[in-house]
C-alpha cells in the first residue's frame, strides 16, 4: 500500500520508529495543539498494518479475522481520527461494492474492511471505530493487531486497563496520541514509565522498556505559525499554555483538586481497627441515572483523613444499598452517614433501617448562596495541609480527583462552579469531610447553612455584629431622636 508522500518532522519520525520496534508494546505521542500527533498516529498505524513487516496473528489464532481499532473519548473524535487515517492510507479501504462482491459484511456503521497487507496473512482486516466512554465494551476480541488511541488523557483509566487485556495472546500494539489533561493516571501509568533517562522520573524502578514516549510542543511543528502561537500563549496564560501548547502534564491546569497526587496521597490504611480512628463517617451522593457514590472516611488522632472504602454504581437506589451500609457499620462502627441535604427521602430510608443518617453541612459565602466553591476550597485546604490519604483500591474516587475540573480558565476566574462531570465520588467526599471540618474552616465573609446537629456535626456559625465608630453611633442616635420627635409632634411651651 503506497503511503501519501509528505514530509514528517523529527518527532513524528521518532514515534513511527518506536511503533515499528518489536520490543515496544506501547508508543505514546504527548503533544501540544497541532503538534502533528494525529498524523503521526495515523502514519504509525498504517506502518503497522501495511509496512515491510506488518503485524500478524499468532499461530493459535490463524483462521480468525484480524482486527484493528481506532478509539477516542467520543465517536466524534474517533471519526476524526479515522478520517486522518483514510487520508494517509490511500486506497486501503474496501468499497461497499467490493465488500458485496467478496461477501464481507460490515456488521455496523462503525466497522470497515481493510485490504490485506501484501506481506501479511493475506486476510482482510476488520477496522472498528470505538469509544472509551464505556470501558466494559472494550473487553471484546482476542485478535486485535493494533489500537490507535486518540485523546487518551480524557479516558477513564478502566478503559485503558480493559484495552490492554486484548494483548494477552495476540501481541497488540498500542499507539497513544493525546494532549495532556492534568497529572492523571496517564501521567503515572504511561508517561513516567516510558521516559528515557528523564530527570523527572522519581524512581528508576518504574521505567518500563515496553513503553516509549515522544513529547512535542506546538512550536516544534516546523509548519506552525510561531507568531500566532506567541499570541495564544499570552491569551492562555502560562499554566494553561504549558498543557495545551507545550504538551506537559501540569497538575494545576483547570483541576478542582490540583494538589492531589498519586505518589503522595495513595496509601494503604494505617490500621484496620476502628478504635484507631476517633471519627468514622460515610459521605453519600445519591444517584440513579448518575452514579450512586459513597465513601467511608476515617480520621485519626493526628486529624489525618483516610478513605477506607467506596461504592460507585449507576442504576441503584438507597434501599438497594442497605446491606452495604450495614456491613460498613459493622466493620468500622460508623458514627454518622452524611447524605446530600437535597435528598431527604434517602436520609429517611437509611434512618428507617436503624442507620445514623443526616444531611450534610454546607458552607456559604456571606453574599452568595452557592455552596460548592467554599466547600471545595475547604477540602483543597485539607489536601494542602497533607491531611488526606486514599486507599489504592478506591479507583473511582482516584479517577474523579484526577479529572474533576472547571469549565475553562475564564469561568474559573469568575468563580463559577466546576463541570458537573466526574464529580460524584468527589461530592461524597466533600459532604463527609466538610460536615466535620467546616466549622474550623469558617472565616470572615462565610457562614454555614443549617446542617446536622449530631455528635460530630458542627454548630452553625454566625458572624458577630459589625462594630460602629463613635461618629456612626451618634448619627444613629440622632436619627432615632428625630423619629421620636416626629412621633410626639411639635413641642408645647
Amino acid at each position: 500500500m503506497e503511503p501519501i508522500v509528505q514530509k514528517a518532522h523529527k518527532f513524528q519520525l521518532k514515534f513511527r520508529a518506536f511503533a515499528l520496534d518489536p520490543s515496544i508494546r506501547v508508543c505514546a505521542f504527548f503533544g501540544g495543539l497541532q503538534s502533528g500527533k494525529s498524523v503521526a498516529g495515523a502514519d504509525a498505524f498504517r506502518d503497522l498494518l501495511y509496512g515491510p513487516k506488518p503485524l500478524r496473528l499468532p499461530e493459535q489464532a490463524l483462521g480468525q479475522v484480524p482486527e484493528a481499532w481506532i478509539l477516542s473519548k467520543s465517536y466524534v473524535l474517533a471519526q476524526a481520527a479515522l478520517n486522518t487515517f483514510k487520508w494517509r492510507t490511500g486506497h486501503a479501504f474496501f468499497s461497499d461494492n467490493e465488500c458485496r462482491q467478496l461477501g464481507l459484511k460490515r456488521g455496523d456503521s462503525n466497522s470497515y474492511w481493510l485490504k490485506p497487507s501484501p506481506n501479511g496473512d493475506n486476510a482482510p482486516i476488520m477496522l472498528r471505530v470505538r469509544t472509551a466512554h464505556d470501558p466494559d465494551a472494550l473487553r471484546a476480541t482476542p485478535v486485535l493487531l493494533a489500537a490507535l488511541c486518540d485523546e487518551m488523557a480524557h479516558w477513564p483509566e478502566m478503559a485503558w486497563m480493559n484495552l490492554q487485556g486484548r494483548g494477552i495472546v495476540t501481541r497488540t500494539k498500542y499507539l497513544i496520541t493525546t494532549t495532556p489533561k492534568g497529572r492523571n493516571w496517564l501521567y503515572y501509568n504511561v508517561c513516567l514509565p516510558g521516559k528515557e533517562n528523564d530527570a523527572e522520573t522519581p524512581n528508576l524502578d518504574i521505567l518500563d522498556t515496553q513503553i516509549r514516549v515522544v513529547e512535542c510542543r506546538s512550536v516544534d511543528n516546523p509548519w506552525a505559525d510561531k507568531k500566532y502561537l506567541a499570541q495564544l500563549r499570552k491569551k492562555f496564560g502560562e499554566n494553561y499554555a504549558q498543557q495545551e501548547l507545550d504538551g506537559l502534564f501540569v497538575s494545576s491546569s483547570g483541576l478542582v483538586y490540583p494538589t492531589f497526587d498519586k505518589v503522595s496521597h495513595l496509601r494503604k490504611l494505617a490500621s484496620y481497627d476502628p478504635k484507631h480512628y476517633p471519627v468514622r463517617i460515610i459521605g453519600v451522593d445519591p444517584g440513579y441515572g448518575d452514579p450512586y457514590a459513597c465513601g467511608v472516611w476515617l480520621r485519626n488522632v493526628e486529624r489525618r483523613w483516610w478513605l477506607a472504602d467506596e461504592f460507585y454504581q449507576s442504576a441503584v437506589i438507597t434501599s438497594d444499598l442497605i446491606p452495604w451500609f450495614k456491613e460498613q457499620q459493622r466493620k468500622w462502627d460508623i458514627q454518622k452517614i452524611f447524605v446530600d441535604k437535597r435528598r431527604p427521602a434517602d436520609i429517611q430510608e437509611l434512618r428507617k433501617h436503624g442507620l445514623k443518617a443526616g444531611p450534610n453541612l454546607e458552607l456559604y459565602y456571606e453574599t452568595d448562596r452557592r455552596s460548592i466553591l467554599p466547600m471545595v476550597r475547604c477540602v483543597e485546604t485539607i489536601f494542602r495541609e497533607d491531611r488526606i490519604r486514599i486507599s489504592p483500591d478506591c479507583e473511582w474516587t482516584i479517577d474523579e480527583l484526577e479529572n474533576y475540573s472547571y469549565p475553562d480558565r475564564e469561568a474559573r476566574n469568575r468563580g463559577e462552579n466546576p463541570v458537573d462531570y466526574k464529580n460524584h465520588a468527589a461530592d461524597a467526599a466533600r459532604y463527609a469531610i466538610v460536615s466535620i471540618e467546616g466549622h474550623s474552616y469558617a472565616g470572615p465573609g462565610q457562614l454555614f447553612a443549617t446542617g446536622p446537629k449530631g455528635e460530630f456535626g458542627p454548630k452553625p456559625v454566625r458572624l458577630p455584629p459589625k462594630k460602629r465608630t463613635l461618629g456612626q453611633s451618634l448619627a444613629v442616635m440622632e436619627k432615632l431622636m428625630e423619629a421620636e420627635e416626629k412621633k410626639r409632634g411639635p413641642r408645647q411651651f
